[in-house]
């Protein structure tokens, strides 16, 4: 019994060791100064609050990244934008582009391209512009219980409820841009797409509208550090101490 239990536990200690020092996959804020083409992640902000900003993001897409003469460059493929905004519309084959986003390096903001696709279920489809958005930018959004409108003050509001009774009462959210930060991997870039959409009966748009699509976070695989000496040594020490206490003890000699 004590040699099973001695076992067990110079196991134990091995794996709290291997773990330490290898560790279970983790991710780790996207080092934009390392210029070294690698896949990394991008996450999207995903609160139904359009003010919220760096709260829940969803989960990772794959992107590449690489950086040259002081701009960092992040790429979307085609294929990842559309698996990005899938949801109860799927995109349609063909219609997506790339996702292209900039980062000055010397003052960590960013500018995005403008890209574009389509998605469809059954008669209902929509189809969306999403226009180039930057980080060093301020832009509000019309509120509540109505569509997004991009706003930069609430005299704009105001302007439209003199025409519009629709939006009397309601507010202009101003909601700034944020550089990229490295200690998080948080990056907000603000601005607006156009939007189109046919429900099988009537179409309606473009509209352009605040886009929900700017607020992320940039991260990569974390470095997995190798055995160094002294761990090696509390490995070793981990493994003999489990062989020693589980050593079989030799039989007693029977008295004559």
């Amino acid at each position: 019994m004590r040699a099973r239990r001695g076992a067990a536990l110079g196991l134990r200690v091995a794996a709290i060791v291997l773990g330490a020092v290898s560790g279970a996959r983790a991710d780790v804020p996207l080092r934009i100064e390392d210029g070294t083409p690698r896949a990394v992640f991008i996450e999207v902000e995903g609160s139904s609050d359009l003010g919220a900003v760096g709260l829940s993001y969803g989960p990772p897409f794959p992107a590449t990244y690489s950086a040259a003469n002081g701009v960092g460059t992040l790429v979307i493929s085609a294929e990842t934008h559309a698996a990005m905004r899938a949801g109860f519309l799927q995109p349609v084959p063909d219609t997506f582009t790339p996702l292209v986003i900039e980062i000055d390096l010397s003052t960590r903001h960013a500018t995005s391209q403008s890209a574009s696709g389509a998605l469809a279920s059954g008669p209902i489809s929509e189809s969306f512009t999403q226009n180039p958005l930057a980080s060093d930018a301020v832009l509000g959004f019309i509120g509540p219980n109505v569509a997004p409108f991009p706003c930069t003050s609430q005299q704009d509001v105001d302007n439209l409820c003199a025409i519009i009774p629709l939006f009397c009462g309601k507010t202009c959210t101003l909601v700034p841009g944020a550089a990229y930060d490295p200690a998080t991997g948080k990056l907000n870039l603000v601005g607006t797409e156009t939007q189109s959409g046919c429900d099988g009966s009537m179409c309606q748009g473009p509209f352009t509208l605040f886009t929900n699509r700017g607020d992320l976070r940039l991260t990569e695989p974390a470095l997995v550090p190798t055995l160094g000496p002294p761990a090696l040594a509390l490995l070793a020490a981990a493994l003999l101490a489990g062989g020693t206490w589980a050593a079989p003890r030799r039989p007693r000699p029977s008295p004559p």
